[in-house]
This record gives structure tokens, C-alpha cells and sequence, in this order.
């Protein structure tokens, strides 16, 4: 059974009595976890001799009150996840914990959080990049696992990481999905049957440019028409950006010439998803 800890100075102590030789994988989570947080915690257990896992739901990442309210906190069942799969230790903290009054520094996500994701979610990043901060700081790990899902996400982390905790190696996982294809989050539940089936259609869509990319297109504007377009014959997706982006600065490109990365976002339902694809030179 993994040990649940919920106060930073217990958390403190259990990492200090780690062997100094031992190395300790960590995976930040907001709980509800499925397949694809299951995936992170298996490459965190081959890579590492103890993994840990946290479950906090972060109100400064939500800009949307009533997001927060509804996300789904499944405390019992994630801590039966963790123990199947042989994580070491929780920690699910209080907010108090995690934010000590007058004690936190909110972190800037800088111009890269406004884009993109953050246009559409003021705040967002900020609130993402302080509670991973805070969360590093509290942890100490050797490593941290994330998902490719959130891209976006993710090259911030891993920005912030190499500038304030440069002893943390940022381990990256390929997006889990479905077998329809549906990038795997906790969101996906809120899908009625019918909106599950738009959704299936972002993959589709990407997948679709993928194939129009091999084929020789190379032009950006071109590959993200074709899918655009495609996805304007389905009434029931609300297409927020879909974008072809370097893959390491996350700027706009104007030809598939390198390491591309093809965001995508649509609300479906009321239920905002995300994906993307790479496509190689």
C-alpha cells in the first residue's frame, strides 16, 4: 500500500530518509486518474528505484469557477490505482499545504502562456508552471513524468524546470488513446455518447494532415485548410485554433521544414478538449 502523505512536513521527512543513492520519480497529478496517468506512473516505475505520485486539484490553473467546482476528486479509487500499479508514495496535500499564505510567488508563464491554450484560458499557465514550483520544491525528485497530451504544458514546464530546478530531469510520454483514437482525460467522461463521436473527429482531422503532409504538402497553411475545413462539416465542434507550430518554441511556421507540432482545441458539449500530432521533416 503506498504511503499517503498530506502534510509537507511529513512528505519532508519520508524524502529525507531515502537512500542518497536512490532515485525518485515523481507524477503530478489533479487525480481522477486513468489509462493515460496509469501509463505515466509505469514509465516513472522503469525508470526509477521509488516513484511518487501527488493528487491535487489546482485552483489557480482553473479560470472558469464553475470548471473547478466540477472536476471530479476520486481520492479512494485513485490510491487503489496507485497501489495496483506499486507507487510508493501520495501526496495529497490541502491547498493550505501546498499554498502557505504570504509564501508563494506566482510564476510567469511569460508570452508563450498567453497563446494558443492561454488565449483562450487567461491565467491558466501561470497557475500550471506555480503549482509545478511548488510542487518540485515540496517533492525533490530526480525526475518527473508528464504526458505529450498537453503539449503546450509541457514545453513550459520543461522551460521553467531547466531555469528554477535544473537537477530534474523532465521525462516525456506519448499521448495514450482510445482505441477510436480519443486522446484519453479525465474530461472525457462529461462526453454524452453523441459528443463522444465528434470528438473522435480532432484525431481524425490531425491524422488527416499527417496523411496530406506525406503526401508532399508542406505548405502550413495549406495542411491546417484541409483540416479545418474538415472539421467545419460537423456542426457540433466549436474549433477554438488549429495551428502548425515548431515543435521547440511553439512559433508559428510557414513551411514543414523541421520538428513540427499541430495544435488543436475545440469545445464539444460544453467540454473543452485538446490534442496534437508531430510531423517530421
Amino acid at each position: 500500500m503506498p504511503t499517503l502523505f498530506t502534510e509537507a512536513n511529513e512528505l519532508r521527512r519520508w524524502r529525507s530518509s531515502l537512500p542518497t543513492d536512490s532515485s525518485l520519480a515523481f507524477v503530478p497529478t489533479m487525480g481522477a486518474l486513468h489509462a493515460g496517468h496509469e501509463r505515466l506512473i509505469q514509465e516513472a516505475m522503469s525508470m526509477a528505484s521509488t516513484v511518487i505520485v501527488s493528487i491535487f486539484v489546482n485552483p489557480l490553473q482553473f479560470n472558469d469557477p464553475k470548471d473547478l467546482v466540477q472536476y471530479p476528486r476520486t481520492l479512494s479509487a485513485d490510491i487503489e490505482i496507485c497501489r495496483r500499479l506499486g507507487v510508493d508514495a501520495i501526496f495529497a496535500p490541502t491547498e493550505d499545504e501546498v499554498y502557505p499564505p504570504d509564501q508563494i510567488q506566482v510564476v510567469s508563464a511569460g508570452t508563450l502562456g498567453s497563446l494558443y491554450e492561454g488565449q483562450h484560458r487567461p491565467g491558466h499557465f501561470d497557475g500550471v508552471l506555480t503549482v509545478v514550483d511548488r510542487l518540485f520544491t515540496l517533492v525533490a525528485p530526480s525526475l518527473a513524468i508528464f504526458g505529450e497530451k498537453d503539449y503546450q504544458q509541457l514545453t513550459l514546464i520543461s522551460r521553467m524546470a531547466a531555469t528554477r530546478h535544473p537537477s530534474i530531469r523532465i521525462a516525456r510520454v506519448p499521448t495514450v488513446r482510445d482505441p477510436d483514437g480519443l486522446a484519453i482525460s479525465s474530461r472525457n467522461i462529461r462526453l454524452t455518447p453523441i459528443d463522444r463521436t465528434s470528438a473522435t473527429k480532432l484525431y481524425e482531422s490531425l491524422r488527416y494532415l499527417q496523411y496530406k503532409h506525406l503526401s508532399g504538402v508542406t505548405d502550413a497553411k495549406d495542411l491546417e485548410r484541409g483540416s479545418i475545413e474538415y472539421l467545419q462539416e460537423f456542426g457540433s465542434i466549436d474549433l477554438d485554433y488549429l495551428v502548425c507550430v515548431d515543435a521547440d518554441t511553439l512559433d508559428r511556421i510557414g513551411s514543414v521544414d523541421h520538428l513540427t507540432v499541430v495544435l488543436i482545441a475545440a469545445t464539444i458539449g460544453g467540454i473543452r478538449l485538446i490534442d496534437n500530432v508531430l510531423l517530421s521533416p
